[in-house]
């Protein structure tokens, strides 16, 4: 796995570089309790070259964890 500071290759476009950075979403799903609104913070890579995003290692588990808190928050 690359360093934090180490871009890797793109997967898309197989030329440009990944970069990746921490970033706050905001976020809306919907459930059996109707819409839950939500934010995780995640590491998201962007393509220099194609602009492609992605997301990084570990982030679904990230936005799982935080639609539970959100979710059991609604009763």
């Amino acid at each position: 796995m690359a360093a934090d500071d180490e871009a890797i290759a793109c997967d898309f476009c197989k030329r440009g570089r990944v970069a990746m950075r921490m970033e706050e979403l905001a976020l809306r799903q919907l459930s059996d309790k109707g819409y839950v609104h939500y934010r995780a913070r995640i590491r998201i890579g962007t393509c220099d070259a194609c602009h492609s995003r992605s997301l990084g290692p570990g982030s679904g588990a990230a936005l799982d964890a935080a639609f539970l808190c959100e979710y059991d928050n609604l009763g």
